[in-house]
């Protein structure tokens, strides 16, 4: 592992700010391109802020059409977005309506270090599937630890903890009892409706409000 890998997969957490109320931690990053790791070394090493970066400044040359005028939505986030906006009763039943408010909050908000989102991971290192080989041991308790120290801290709205894979390094950890937490599967597994995550979102709004 060069050096340059070596500190992503160790300090690289993802997007947003730490005391935002609303969390999200996957297992690790996409990859549309998988030579890209210079790119993103490079990205990182300008925006790192404790290990998160702007997700739209992160993007602007990496995978730039996330945030145009007018985005294609991502997949994974979309279905997070949807617990989001669910969770906040900012969705109108209304497909298309739905649609754009995504977008517009994909674009300017989704995981920005001004924004209310942090979205973060298990792996500091991108790939384009778990399948994929990635040192994903040699920090993992390390970020775990930091993840789990940052959570007490801030005391997020929310944490939701998504992808089934990696569920059993977070369900070990008993300080997750004291935060409104909700274990979900990966947002892009087959077989789960809109609906299932616009459920998620109405669960965990439900349980913050107790």
């Amino acid at each position: 592992m060069d050096q340059a890998t070596k500190e992503m997969a160790r300090d690289c957490y993802g997007y947003g700010r730490w005391d935002a109320p609303f969390w999200f931690i996957g297992p690790e990053q996409g990859q549309g391109n998988p030579d890209d790791i210079p790119e993103r070394y490079t990205a990182f090493s300008e925006l790192n802020d404790e290990g998160l970066c702007d997700c739209r400044e992160f993007h602007k040359t990496i995978e730039p059409k996330w945030h145009r005028e007018t985005p294609a939505l991502q997949p994974t986030w979309r279905r997070l977005m949807l617990v989001l906006m669910a969770c906040k009763g900012a969705l109108t039943g209304d497909k298309d309506r739905d649609a754009t408010i995504l977008r517009n909050y994909q674009r300017d908000q989704w995981g920005t270090t001004s924004g209310e989102t942090c979205v973060i991971e298990l792996s500091g290192l991108p790939a384009r599937n778990l399948s994929e080989r990635r040192d994903r041991e040699s920090f993992r308790q390390q970020r775990i630890e930091k993840m789990c120290q940052k959570m007490s801290e801030r005391k997020p709205g929310f944490v939701l903890i998504y992808s089934n894979g990696q569920w059993d390094h977070w369900k070990q950890r008993t300080e997750l009892r004291s935060h409104n937490v909700e274990f979900a599967p990966s947002p892009t597994a087959p077989g789960y409706t809109d609906q299932y995550w616009i459920d998620i979102g109405k669960k965990l709004r439900d349980s913050a409000g107790q």
